[in-house]
C-alpha cells in the first residue's frame, strides 16, 4: 500500500514508495489530454454557424470535445523506472543477489471529481459543460468533457486554444487509500442541537357589570359579555459543537512538508464530520403540531426535540485511510504537442468549421396573402397556384382566399440553390360568370402578395380634400379608364358632389390588372355663380382627393438684367396673369434694384398648367434717363428685365499657398480702361486669415476685343514690412489670377 512518508520527485513526477521496497506509485503534477494508440490527442474543436436568425439573436457557436487523463506519459515513465531501478540496484551492491525489477503499482482511488475552469466562465462564452463529474478512478483516470460554446465563445476559444501559453485548466480532486506512518492521530467531534416551542392559551368570558344593566334598562335585551383571549408563544433553538485533532509525531521522523500534509488530512477528516453534522438538521415544528384544539379555555403546549452527533476516531501506524490528492494545472495547447515523429501538431487537423446551412435541407417558404377588401369589392374569391420544379423536386400547391386576414404558406425543399418558382392566380367575382386568370409569373419573392390592382378591379374612392362648401356649391368629376386589355373597352363615369353628398366610389370589374393610370377632369361650380375647370389630369392612387379650386400655386420669377452698380437705378415692372378658360386674372407690380435684384411672385391658381403672363415696365438709369420695356406675353416663368449686358470681363482671384501666419493682409488692385467708350474701372480686393476664399471682379465691356486689365498686390507682413507681388502693375487677359507669396518670404 502507498506510503505517504516515502516520496520523492523524479522527472517532475511525485514517486511514492510501498511496503514492498521494489514497488512504486507515480503521481503526475498536472493532467493532460489523453493520447490514443497513434500518439494523437483525443481533442476536437467544432465551430458552426446557423442559417437562420434565432430568438436569442445567436448566429452559431461551437463544441470543444476532449478526453483528459491523470497519468504519466510512457516515455517519461520509462525514464523514471530507469532511475528507480538504479536506486534498487544500489541496495544490492556487494551481494551476489541479482536485483529484482522495479514494479510500478496502480493507485486505488476511492472517489474523486474532475472539473474544467471554463465551467464558471461567463455565459456569454459557455452554454453548457457536459462531463460525468468524476474520472474513471482506475488506470489513467480518464475524464471526457464536452463544452458547448456560444458564437462569441467559439471565436474566443478558437484563438485561446492556439495560444502557446495555454488556456484550459483542469482540477482533479481524488481520494485514495494510503498507509499511515508511525503516528497516532486522534480526531474527535461532538455536537448537540436543541429546539423548543411553548404556547399558552387562555380564553375568558367577562360580564360588563353595571354598565350592562343600564344598557338593558335603556335599550332592552340581555346583558352584554366580552370575550378575551391571552396567547403567548416562545421559541428557542441552540446548537453546540466542539472537537479537535491531536497528532503524536514522537516516533515519526519525517520532513515538515510530510507532517503538514498529515495535519491537512486530519483537519479535512474533521471538516467532513462537521459537514455531516451540519447537514443533519432539526426539522421545524409543523402548523399541525402547534395547532390549538377547538373549544378549550386553558391550553398549554410544549414541543421539544434533541439531536446529538459524535465522532471519536484514533488512527495509528499502518492503518489505511483516505488520502486527498488534488492535481491541477493547464492543459498543454494542441499546437505545442508533438506527434510520434516529433513534428508539431497542426490546429487544422483538430478543428473543423461547419456551415449548418446545408443545401440539402434548405426550404423555400413563401407566405401568401391577398391585399383586398372582399366586403367592399365585388370579389368572391382568389385562387393562388404555386409551382416549384427543380431537379428531383416538384412541389405544387393551391390556396383559396376570401379574406385579407387569411395567410397561407407554400413550402418546398430546393435543389441546386435555385429559389425561383412560378405562380398564377384566378379571381372570381360576385355576380359574374366570367373570371380573370393571370399569366404564369416567375419570381423569387419571399413574400407573395396579390394586391387590389392585380385582381382586375378598378377601385377609386373620390373624397373631398380641403374644399370649402360655403364657396363651392358643387363639384363635377369625370373619370375615364381604358379597359381594353380585359375586353371591356373605355370606361367613363361622371359624379356630382356637394355638401350633402361629398363622396363617391367607383368599382368596375375590368378583367385585367390595373396597370395604366386613370384620367379625370374636375369642374367647380361656385356659390357666386362662377365656374372653374381644371385641365385633364391622371393618377394611379385609389383615393382621389378634390381640393379647393385655388389649391394650385403659380410662381413667376422676375430677374434684373444689367449693371445695377453704375448703369441702372431701378426697374419698374407691371405683371399680369390671365387664365382665359376660367376667366381668372391676377396682377402685381415690382421694383428691382441693386438692393433687390429679383422678385418671386407667388399666387393661387386654378390650374398651374394653363394661363399666360404679360409684363411691361420702365428702366430708370442712374443718369436720369428712362427706357420703356414694351408689353410682352410669355409662357416663361422666369423673366429677365432691364438692360442686357452683351459682354463682360470676369476675373477670379485665387489665393494659393499664402501663409497667413506671416501675412497680415493682402490688397489686390485691378484696373481696366476703354478710352474710346470712356470707361475706367478700378477695384481693390482684400484677403486675410478670415477672408481667404476666391473673389471675382466683373466689368461690362463695350468692346469685347478689349479685354486686358492691369493688376498688382501688396502683402502687409506681420513683422511690419511690405512686399509687392510685382515691381510694376502687370497687364494680362487671364480670367483666373493666382495670388502667391512673394519670392523670398
Amino acid at each position: 500500500m502507498l506510503k505517504i512518508d516515502d516520496v520523492q520527485t523524479i522527472e517532475g513526477v511525485q514517486v511514492y514508495g510501498d511496503e514492498d521496497p521494489i514497488k512504486f506509485y507515480l503521481v503526475p503534477d498536472v493532467p493532460r489530454f489523453r493520447m490514443n494508440d497513434n500518439g494523437r490527442p483525443s481533442f476536437s474543436f467544432y465551430k458552426y454557424r446557423m442559417p437562420i436568425e434565432r430568438a436569442d439573436q445567436s448566429k452559431g457557436g461551437g463544441f470543444l470535445i476532449c478526453d483528459v487523463e491523470f497519468s504519466v506519459p510512457e516515455d517519461k515513465k520509462q525514464l523514471i523506472v530507469k532511475k528507480l531501478q538504479e536506486q534498487v540496484n544500489q541496495r544490492y551492491v556487494g551481494s551476489n543477489v541479482k536485483p529484482p525489477d522495479v514494479e510500478i503499482g496502480s493507485i486505488t482511488y476511492t472517489k474523486g471529481t474532475a472539473k474544467l475552469n471554463i465551467e464558471s466562465i461567463s455565459d456569454k462564452f459557455v452554454e453548457t459543460v457536459f462531463n460525468p463529474g468524476k474520472p474513471s478512478l482506475y488506470g489513467r483516470n480518464i475524464t471526457p468533457f464536452t463544452v458547448e460554446l456560444t458564437d462569441l465563445g467559439a471565436t474566443f476559444f478558437e484563438q485561446a486554444l492556439q495560444n502557446k501559453g495555454g488556456f484550459v485548466q483542469v482540477v482533479y480532486d481524488l481520494y485514495c487509500a494510503v498507509k499511515l506512518p508511525p503516528i497516532t492521530a486522534h480526531i474527535w467531534f461532538d455536537s448537540s442541537k436543541f429546539s423548543s416551542f411553548v404556547e399558552d392559551f387562555v380564553k375568558r368570558e367577562e360580564s360588563q357589570g353595571a354598565f350592562s344593566s343600564i344598557w338593558k334598562w335603556l335599550f332592552g335585551g340581555s346583558n352584554r359579555n366580552r370575550t378575551t383571549i391571552n396567547k403567548t408563544v416562545s421559541e428557542y433553538a441552540s446548537q453546540h459543537q466542539w472537537g479537535g485533532v491531536d497528532i503524536d509525531f514522537r516516533d515519526f521522523k519525517a520532513t515538515e512538508d510530510v507532517k503538514q500534509k498529515i495535519r491537512d488530512w486530519a483537519m479535512n477528516t474533521l471538516a467532513e464530520a462537521i459537514k455531516a453534522s451540519n447537514e443533519d438538521k432539526l426539522q421545524p415544528f409543523t402548523e399541525e403540531q402547534k395547532k390549538v384544539p377547538d373549544n378549550v379555555t386553558d391550553f398549554h403546549l410544549r414541543l421539544s426535540q434533541y439531536k446529538f452527533n459524535s465522532v471519536d476516531q484514533t488512527y495509528k501506524e499502518s492503518q489505511a485511510v483516505e488520502w486527498n490528492m488534488a492535481p491541477q494545472g493547464m492543459l498543454e495547447p494542441i499546437t505545442t504537442l508533438l506527434d510520434k515523429d516529433g513534428q508539431p501538431l497542426k490546429w487544422s487537423d483538430y478543428a473543423t468549421t461547419v456551415d449548418l446551412d446545408d443545401p440539402f435541407f434548405k426550404t423555400l417558404e413563401v407566405p401568401i396573402r391577398v391585399n383586398a377588401d372582399f366586403k367592399d369589392l365585388p370579389l368572391d374569391s382568389v385562387e393562388v397556384h404555386l409551382d416549384y420544379k427543380e431537379g428531383s423536386v416538384h412541389q405544387i400547391q393551391e390556396f383559396s382566399f376570401n379574406s385579407p386576414d387569411k395567410l397561407e404558406k407554400f413550402k418546398s425543399f430546393i435543389e441546386n440553390a435555385k429559389w425561383d418558382y412560378k405562380y398564377w392566380y384566378q379571381v372570381n367575382y360576385k355576380n359574374e360568370s366570367r373570371a380573370y386568370k393571370s399569366q404564369e409569373i416567375p419570381t423569387d419573392e419571399k413574400f407573395l402578395t396579390i394586391n387590389v390592382g392585380e385582381t382586375g378591379i378598378l377601385a377609386i374612392d373620390i373624397l373631398p380634400g380641403d374644399l370649402n362648401w360655403n364657396q363651392v356649391s358643387q363639384v363635377q368629376v369625370k373619370v375615364s379608364y381604358d379597359a381594353s386589355e380585359g375586353g371591356v373597352g373605355q370606361i367613363e363615369r361622371a359624379y356630382l358632389l356637394d355638401k350633402a353628398n361629398p363622396k363617391a366610389t367607383l368599382r368596375e370589374v375590368v378583367f385585367a390588372p390595373v396597370k395604366q393610370p386613370y384620367k379625370y377632369v374636375v369642374k367647380y361650380f361656385m356659390a357666386d355663380g362662377k365656374e372653374y375647370q381644371v385641365t385633364e389630369a391622371s393618377s394611379r392612387s385609389p383615393q382621389l382627393y378634390l381640393n379647393d379650386p385655388f389649391n394650385a400655386t403659380k410662381t413667376v420669377s422676375l430677374r434684373a438684367a444689367g449693371d445695377l452698380d453704375k448703369d441702372i437705378q431701378t426697374i419698374f415692372v407691371d405683371v399680369k396673369y390671365v387664365d382665359e378658360l376660367n376667366h381668372y386674372t391676377k396682377n402685381t407690380t415690382a421694383a428691382l434694384s441693386k438692393s433687390q435684384p429679383f422678385f418671386d411672385w407667388v399666387f393661387p391658381a386654378i390650374d398651374e398648367k394653363i394661363g399666360k403672363v404679360t409684363y411691361k415696365g420702365t428702366v430708370q438709369l442712374k443718369n436720369g434717363q428712362l427706357e420703356e420695356i414694351p408689353e410682352t406675353t410669355t409662357e416663361d416663368l422666369t423673366i429677365m428685365v432691364g438692360r442686357k449686358i452683351e459682354d463682360s470681363l470676369d476675373v477670379k482671384v485665387v489665393p494659393v499657398g499664402i501663409d497667413f501666419n506671416k501675412v497680415a493682409l493682402v490688397i489686390v488692385s485691378l484696373s481696366y480702361e476703354d478710352k474710346d467708350h470712356d470707361i475706367v474701372e478700378r477695384y481693390d480686393m482684400t484677403f486675410d486669415g478670415t477672408a481667404k476664399t476666391p473673389q471675382t471682379w466683373s466689368v461690362a465691356l463695350k468692346n469685347k476685343h478689349l479685354n486686358k486689365y492691369t493688376w498688382n498686390a501688396v502683402f502687409y507682413m506681420n513683422d511690419g514690412t511690405e512686399r509687392k507681388a510685382n515691381a510694376t502693375p502687370q497687364l494680362t487677359d487671364s480670367l483666373t489670377l493666382a495670388l502667391r507669396m512673394p519670392v523670398g518670404v
